[in-house]
């Protein structure tokens, strides 16, 4: 038995053959060790001393300096939270008034719905770099600059197009006959969002919140334009020059390496969060298929 599934090893051709397979095997490791590298530097590096940083990149440190990850630690919680914060509150604002909006272009039949809700998809063309000065200017005129709220109202507006998209699609294949039955037990609107739209949702709620929360905590350029305080600055936008500061004032340039490590924490978080929704399969579950 053994020798014959041997036998039937070595006679596969094509794709299935083993030269072909073994090359596969071999093309994939590359990529993923091109990929993983310079994660890898970065974790090396932040545990060098000064001298072994300007050796070389490729020189291991011969004592872990965990100086490093303390200063970096430190120096760079203070705005990592500020990200986590404003990232935070636009999720939760974006996901829960994008489902409801989607609830009601769904379920509800109103006059003007398919032109309104084009007229939302519409706004998808159009780039965000040119609402920039419109935006600068409504913020200065509602006396907004210089807080998070000038950060909160852009972004969250912005967010409701592809939320609005995303969740319409979703909910308008949930199975109309689940809704009929809740009405004929007297459910009202906001029952059956909560108790059957919303739970049949959570996979591609997920799936956006995730979406949100990414692109809100590595936004650059609204944060840099909006908030002057380093203090209430977010992230992303100072993370250079913190990051050389700190290595500079504390005379330990491998600070820099552990700042980069700490400010990518949160983002693994939430990947990992979301990803166990498309592993598991659940992004499909509460469809009409």
């Amino acid at each position: 038995m053994k020798s014959m599934k041997k036998g039937l090893l070595f006679k596969r051709k094509g794709i299935d053959s083993i030269t072909a397979q073994s090359i596969i095997i071999l093309i994939m490791a590359s990529i993923v060790f091109l990929v993983v590298l310079p994660l890898l530097i970065t974790i090396i590096s932040s545990f060098k001393s000064n001298y072994e940083i300007l050796t070389g990149i490729w020189v291991m440190p011969s004592i872990l300096v965990w100086k490093n990850w303390t200063v970096g630690f430190s120096n760079i919680l203070p705005n990592m939270m500020n990200s986590i914060v404003i990232s935070s509150v636009t999720t939760i604002f974006v996901v829960f008034l994008g489902s409801i909006s989607a609830y009601v272009f769904v379920r509800q039949k109103f006059f003007g719905k398919k032109v309104l809700f084009n007229l939302i998809i519409v706004l998808m063309i159009i780039p965000s770099v040119l609402t920039l000065t419109p935006l600068y200017v409504l913020m200065l005129a509602l006396d907004l600059k210089n807080t998070w709220f000038a950060i909160w109202f852009p972004t969250i507006a912005g967010g409701q197009i592809s939320a609005i998209f995303l969740f319409s699609t979703f909910l308008g294949q949930q199975p109309e006959s689940l809704f009929d039955a809740a009405k004929i037990d007297g459910a009202s609107e906001f029952d059956m969002y909560m108790r059957i739209s919303l739970p049949l949702a959570i996979p591609v709620l997920a799936i956006q919140a995730v979406s949100t929360f990414s692109g809100a905590y590595n936004d650059f350029l609204w944060p840099a334009l909006i908030i002057d305080e380093q203090s209430k600055q977010a992230l992303m936008p100072i993370l250079k020059n913190l990051t050389a500061t700190v290595a500079t004032v504390n005379n330990a340039q491998g600070a820099m390496y552990a700042m980069y490590l700490f400010s990518g924490i949160p983002l693994v978080f939430t990947t990992l969060f979301g990803l166990k929704y498309f592993i598991k399969g659940d992004f499909a579950s509460g469809l009409k298929l």
